[in-house]
Order: structure tokens, then sequence, then C-alpha cells
């Protein structure tokens, strides 16, 4: 599935690696691509990610990429490095005496926000050769807990019949059985247990009864140990102008029986502490969601979605009341509409209204709140703002359902 708004990834690791892929490039989101259980790549990506810790992660992304990207900061207790890990991992060790900590761990404009990360989901998957890929079912798992590793045949080359005529090797090290030799077509999975949390690897061999062998080396399984709780990832601004740009700040985590030791940004740059991120925009309706992949020592990744921000430009306005009473009204949609007003007015205040219509869900009921002023009515709702909120100015307005609004 291919998913466009910011991930390349499928992750895995903490003190330990991840895989993933992707390129990170932008393109328009769909609810299939709010992802997999997965924890974001280390690769150097300005991509965004939409992962959902519980399912899993990221296999082809394609779109097109800002040029932040993130950077990796790593604790000095650390001294390893996951193979091919790049700049855009962030590993920060919060305690002196944690373990070791280290995180080897469109041509068109689009209609509607413009992701500026991507990713994709389905089953992860390994290098593979002519016969197929190989992995596990489930990209994380907890100690204890059965991992399936399957192979994946590509049927245009290494059909089912051939599978029945095939003895499959597997070699699964760490694993409650490091090897298992398995015929014919029930050769296709292999069932282990991992006492030791972490980041697992295995490889297959096939051998075809008067033909040729195969070597697949599969991509990894996270299992994970004391489980990491409580994580939130918030956005300072879910509107920023492209003059601030996007940040984010993650919270609230906690590992019983374990500390906290990394965090790794995918789809945006992580502060120096590792427990924030920004994200540049470049226009105004850009989207980016970044995912914070959060270690502790005892080698357990969870990933952290974080809030969905689509940028605007105060320079470029979307809405615009530039004229008094009905002839410079406006439609607004429902939500939250940063509005540009510029209208010249007498008196004390500047008076702003919004009307709405019945229908049979809000029966012309309205809540609305404009430059922090909130009010309530029906069909016909007005606000007092200070006079000066109408001079060239960006108002917030957050309406309950659709209405027209100008200044009287």
């Amino acid at each position: 599935m291919n998913k466009k708004i910011y991930v390349g990834m499928i992750a895995f690791g903490v003190a330990a690696s991840f895989w993933a892929c992707g390129s990170g490039e932008i393109i328009t989101p769909t609810d299939s691509d709010k992802i997999m259980r997965g924890l974001a790549n280390g690769q150097d990506t300005t991509d965004i990610v939409y992962v959902d810790p519980y399912k899993k992660v990221c296999v082809d992304c394609n779109a097109t990429v800002s040029s932040s990207s993130s950077r990796r900061v790593t604790p000095k207790s650390s001294s390893s490095k996951r193979p091919g890990s790049s700049s855009s991992t962030i590993v920060i060790n919060t305690s002196s005496s944690a373990g070791t900590g280290d995180d080897n761990s469109s041509s068109s404009a689009p209609i509607g926000p413009v992701p500026v990360y991507s990713s994709s989901s389905s089953a992860p998957v390994g290098p593979g050769n002519d016969a197929g890929t190989c992995g596990p079912k489930e990209a994380v798992v907890n100690r204890g807990e059965e991992v399936v590793w399957a192979f994946d045949n590509d049927a245009t080359k290494f059909s089912g019949g051939l599978m029945l005529k095939s003895t499959f090797i597997w070699k699964t090290p760490g694993g409650s059985k490091e090897e298992a030799t398995i015929s014919n077509y029930n050769g296709k999975e292999n069932t282990v247990t991992y006492a030791t949390s972490g980041q697992h690897g295995a490889t297959l061999h096939i051998d075809v009864t008067g033909g040729s062998s195969y070597d697949l080396t599969c991509s990894p399984v996270q299992v994970n140990g004391a489980p990491i709780t409580g994580c939130k990832c918030t956005a300072a601004d879910k509107k920023p102008d492209i003059s601030v740009g996007g940040a984010w700040s993650v919270t609230g985590c906690t590992s019983t029986g374990a500390q906290i030791v990394g965090y790794e940004w995918v789809g945006a740059t992580a502060t120096a502490d590792g427990k924030g991120a920004t994200q540049a925009f470049t226009a105004k309706n850009q989207m980016a969601a970044p995912v914070v992949n959060v270690s502790n020592d005892d080698h357990s990744v969870v990933a952290v979605q974080c809030d969905t921000v689509v940028s605007v430009d105060a320079t470029s306005p979307d809405y615009e009341i530039l004229e008094h009473s009905n002839s410079g009204a406006i439609p607004i949609p429902a939500g939250i509409t940063p509005v540009h007003i510029k209208v010249a007015v007498g008196g004390q205040s500047c008076v702003v209204f919004c009307q709405t219509t019945w229908d049979a869900e809000t029966q012309g009921k309205l809540n609305m709140e404009v430059g922090g002023v909130k009010k309530s009515g029906s069909f016909n709702v007005t606000v007092d703002l200070p006079i000066d909120s109408c001079d060239d100015d960006m108002v917030e307005f957050s309406l309950s359902a659709p209405a027209t609004c100008g200044v009287q």
C-alpha cells in the first residue's frame, strides 16, 4: 500500500536498531495510510509518518519531500551504531545510570493539505531474490510472545508447486529454536519465541529437490521488554504560519522497571534534548504529522503519533473580509479557520457576525469562537472584538457549523 505522507519507514529499534524503508516524498494521504505498528526508520528523510503503534509499519513510500532532516544525538555512554544508520535518528540518554541507551535503534498540485512526509503500510519485507521475501508476521511483539517468521514467495518465479518439493532451513539466532528444517509447504512458516528483548533477525535457506537453492535475509522483528506507556506528542500550534513552522513535544512517557533513553523522530527535526522537534514549511496548506520512536534501556520501542499540523500563510490568506456588512461577508467552513480581516471600523469595537442556516443536525444552532471570544446562539451570532482586530489582522474563527461571516 502506497503511503503518502511522510514516512518511508518501517522501523524497529531501541537500544538496538530500526529497519526502515522509504525516501519521504510529498503525497496525499488516505485513511488506510494511517498506519501500522512500526517504529519509524533511521534513514535521513524528512518524511512524515502516520503510524498506529498497534499495527505494522511501512514498506514503500513515494512523495515529494521538504528539505529538512532529523539529526542523531548519541549518548556518551553509547559507542555502537547500527549498520547503515543515518543522521535522522536522535538518541538521548536521560539518565547517567541508564544502560547502553544507544538507539541502533506530484507532479500536479493535490487538492487539500499536502503532506510534507509520507508512509505506507503492510507487513515488513526483507531483502528478496528470485524466490521471494521473508519477515515476521508481526513487526513488533512483546518478550515471550510467539514470532511467526513467514516466507512470501514470488509466484511468478517460485510457484506453490516448487514449495512442495522444497526443504526450508530457518535460522533464528536467540530464538527458542535457533535452527529448524521443515519440508514441503509447511516450511513456509516457522514459529519461535525470544527470551531477550531487542531486535532479532532471521535467515532462510531453501533447497528445491532437483533444482536450485535460495538464500534470503529476513526483515527483523522488534521484541519489546518493559513496556513504555503514557506518551503523548502534541503540537504547539495545529495551524502554524509558514514564518514559524511546526513544533511538537513528547511528554508523559513512563516505563516501570526501565528508564527512557532515546527519542527518534521521523518527519521532523529533533531539538537538542530530543524531546521536541520542528518542521519548516515553504508554502501554506502543507501538512506534517511526525512520529517519535521512544525507547528504554530494556530494548523496548514505542512509536508515538504526533498531532497533525497544516501550515497557513498570513501573507496569502484563503479567507478575507474586506468590506462591511453583507457585501463583505464570506462563507467559512466548520472547524478552525484563520481569516484575514481588513475593514475600517468606527466606534469602540469590531462587531463580527456569523449567520448559519437550519438543518436537521444543527437546527440553526451555532457555537463560535472568534479571536478568543466565545458566543453561542441560533442563526445569527455576533461577537465584539477589540477594534484593532479588524484592522489588517489574522483572526481565528472556530465554528460548530458552516456559516457566512462578516463585519457589521
